[in-house]
């Protein structure tokens, strides 16, 4: 009897040994795969996967720091918000400007602004009438909050708008 057992033994030993081990030595084991049933998420909202199309409108179109009527192009995305997000804006020459409720204050933020609002103001120092300026890239990117737990903002979506010149000092939005 003991010998039946110790074969047992050894023959379960054996093939617990040769389970899995299906390759040659120098080839690459297929990959795995396991599929995973859905877990109900308590960390938040989740974006689902891909870039949105997202588009920027200005207004007014023409702008010249001599109108009294604005404070520069008003910048705006059209995008429709699933998770709290922030609107990155950065632009090669020129300035943002906030100019919002309830003290209407103009305040001149510089070349880059990160804000939880869907608009902008954009424009150029009045110093630099009269001279020639270089044609202006926007870029706009919607960025996740920083993540609950820590992690990093991930991008959702960009968008990019040009602004030519018309003379030396109206700026020209191109759509």
């Amino acid at each position: 009897m003991r010998v039946f057992v110790a074969l047992a033994i050894s023959i379960v030993i054996t093939m617990l040994l040769c389970a899995g081990c299906t390759s040659r030595v120098g080839e690459t084991p297929a990959a795995i795969t396991t599929p995973v049933s859905p877990v109900p998420s308590t960390a938040g909202p989740t974006i689902p996967p891909g870039q949105p199309d997202i588009s920027i409108a200005a207004t007014p179109g023409r702008y010249s720091p001599l109108m009294s009527s604005t404070v520069g192009i008003r910048l705006s995305t059209g995008y429709t918000e699933s998770v709290p997000v922030l609107y990155n804006w950065t632009a090669d020459y020129g300035h943002f400007v906030t100019w919002n409720a309830p003290d209407y204050r103009v305040i001149i933020d510089g070349p880059n602004i990160v804000t939880d609002q869907p608009s902008v103001y954009w424009s150029y120092p009045p110093d630099d009438m009269g001279i020639q300026k270089p044609p202006v890239t926007i870029r706009l990117v919607i960025e996740t909050k920083r993540l609950t737990h820590g992690g990093t903002r991930g991008t959702i979506a960009w968008k990019e708008i040009r602004i030519g010149w018309e003379g030396n000092d109206t700026a020209v939005a191109e759509i």
